[in-house]
């Protein structure tokens, strides 16, 4: 896929702004770059409005939005939002780009944490959203990560005790297993993060996070405080950067579905998180599955429920809360999905079983742990992973690091796959945008039934697979305004010059079956109104028949008066 710039690095926040900033100058009849919040720091959280400004204004057109780097540490997302701005604007002129931006808009945020992701990035260390103390307002104690060899990547740490609960394997030295019950004699290890110890060397645990803040718990749906939902912040959107986000969404009416990009795990996930798929309105779940079943297409990535498939037994009886994609869904009523991109154990020969079982063996996760060594031999040369080192320890003495460059191996894939990984994401955007509602008219006529009186007719469809609400979740909540009809140019005798008429069913909605003896459709919700008026006006006068809604954008329809009395 032809693109400007080269996906080989992941950017920091100013390289992030020059693109975006380069973009923006470089094609204003396209693009517009505004801040629509900042961090604590002052960084901007930047928003890209793409579209085909000569066909319309970025408002009067159905939206899809895109965003990453909700969490500090999946700079991944980044660079996936990135990808798909760039493709849309370096190939606008090719007829599918041309004809999605010519009805479409698109919104994209390519990085919700700024601080965290700069933090991350110019570190060894890994933060979940912000490097802010919380939830202790001083370091804890016990084993805290640091880079104490000076390689600039925070590995495992073992230490050797009577007392450990890992030994080393016979048949591979780099592997640690569990001791078993009856295994009184040899060397026995513990094994932490590499780092120092906090505040005394009496009882070695690890410590509790510094940086345990996560914007992804800290929305306001069902939002539960830290003793029930870990990371949830003190309050819902006590965040700026939480809150500012929340505002810029609910000031988007256009926007109709949202696809937040994540790492890692190779799965594309969908809301509700918060209760039970079966809950939630059967048509949007149906439509959610029909454009997730897309996205494995296009990226291998199976498409689960976050609560049912995805977190399973784990969940318990609170599932996730405060998360954004529940946000997006059932408090906004947007078809959201949450790709969680890469997943090395996936490339390393083992595919991931969902539902997620509520226990793993000590010998299926051994071997993941091998054969990503394996993979990363093969393919990156040995990068990402370091061979058990010993190293003398300033307050431990004798121990030994190694392991995995968790950063740049699980948590994102190492540069060489970074390309790989943003185009198939891109490959299944350009696809899901052609999802949404768009208004239509046809078979408009006018039809003269005496001196100077007419009858007006036409029909309002909706041309998009979704409904014009985008979700019947939206039309519960009441988020979506409905499709408005206006009439000008002639005094009206008849029918009404502005009328509400409701929502439409898209396509989706035109059910059909495939039996025996070939297809059939079956009853279906409508997605087309006819709608008529009696006017009065002199013959040649021109009329403008109007539709629109913010999620399914604006269609007008010229007619002229003329011809014989039916």
């Amino acid at each position: 896929m032809k693109t400007e710039y080269v996906y080989d690095h992941y950017v920091r926040y100013d390289e992030l702004t020059e693109i975006l900033q380069k973009f923006a100058a470089d094609y204003p009849d396209y693009c517009r770059l505004e801040a629509f919040g900042q961090s604590d720091s002052g960084r901007k959280q930047w928003l890209m409005s793409v579209t085909k400004l000569s066909a319309g204004d970025f408002s009067d057109k159905p939206a899809f939005g895109v965003n990453g780097n909700i969490h500090a540490g999946e700079v991944t997302g980044t660079m996936c939002t990135l990808y798909f701005l760039d493709y849309l604007l370096t190939n606008r002129n090719e007829p599918e780009v041309d004809r999605i931006l010519t009805d479409y808009t698109v919104y994209a945020i390519p990085r919700i944490a700024p601080d965290g992701a700069e933090f991350y990035l110019t570190t060894p260390y890994s933060v979940r959203s912000v490097p802010k103390m919380y939830p202790f307002d001083e370091v804890m104690p016990g084993v805290q990560p640091e880079d104490i060899d000076g390689d600039g990547v925070i590995r495992r740490m073992r230490v050797k005790n009577p007392e450990g609960a890992f030994k080393i394997s016979a048949d591979n030295p780099q592997v640690m297993l569990r001791r078993r019950p009856d295994e009184t004699e040899g060397d026995f290890y513990d094994v932490f993060s590499e780092g120092v110890v906090e505040k005394g060397q009496d009882d070695l645990n690890p410590a509790p996070t510094k940086h345990g803040n996560d914007f992804n718990r800290n929305f306001p749906l069902n939002w539960l405080p830290e003793n029930r939902q870990s990371g949830a912040g003190a309050y819902a959107l006590s965040n700026p950067e939480t809150a500012a986000l929340a505002d810029c969404m609910y000031g988007l009416r256009n926007l109709c579905a949202v696809l937040n990009f994540h790492t890692s795990g190779g799965i594309y996930l969908y809301p509700p998180g918060f209760k039970h798929a079966k809950e939630a309105d059967p048509s949007d779940i149906a439509r959610i599955k029909a454009i997730g079943k897309m996205a494995t297409e296009e990226t291998g990535y199976p498409a689960l429920n976050l609560i049912d498939e995805y977190v399973g037994e784990a969940a318990g009886a609170m599932g996730i809360v405060g998360a954004f994609d529940d946000f997006c869904g059932y408090a906004l009523g947007i078809v959201d999905f949450t790709c969680e991109c890469w997943d090395l154990a996936n490339r390393a020969g083992h595919p991931s079983v969902w539902p997620r079982p509520a226990e793993i063996s000590d010998e299926e996760q051994q071997a993941v742990f091998t054969d990503a060594i394996k993979w990363l031999q093969e393919n990156e040369n040995g990068e990402g992973y370091m061979p058990w080192t010993p190293f003398v320890h300033p307050q431990l003495g004798e121990v030994e690091i190694g392991g995995l460059d968790y950063k740049h191996t699980v948590q994102n894939p190492p540069s060489d796959y970074l390309k790989q990984e943003t185009e198939k994401h891109t490959r299944f955007l350009l696809r899901a945008i052609k999802t949404l509602p768009r208004l239509a008219w046809k078979d408009v006529c006018a039809v003269k039934t005496d001196a100077n009186t007419w009858k007006v007719e036409g029909t309002v469809i909706n041309l998009g697979y979704l409904p014009t609400s985008a979700m019947k979740e939206a039309e519960t909540l009441g988020t979506a305004r409905p499709v408005r009809v206006t009439l000008n140019g002639a005094e009206i005798a008849q029918g009404k010059a502005e009328q509400e008429i409701g929502h439409l069913e898209g396509f989706s909605g035109n059910r059909g079956m495939v039996t025996s003896m070939g297809p059939v459709t079956m009853a279906h919700a409508p997605y087309s109104k006819r709608l008529s008026w009696i006017v009065k006006a002199a013959e040649g006068t021109e009329l403008t028949l109007e539709a629109g809604c913010p999620r399914a954008g604006r269609a007008s329809v010229k007619v002229v008066l003329e011809g014989e009395s039916a």
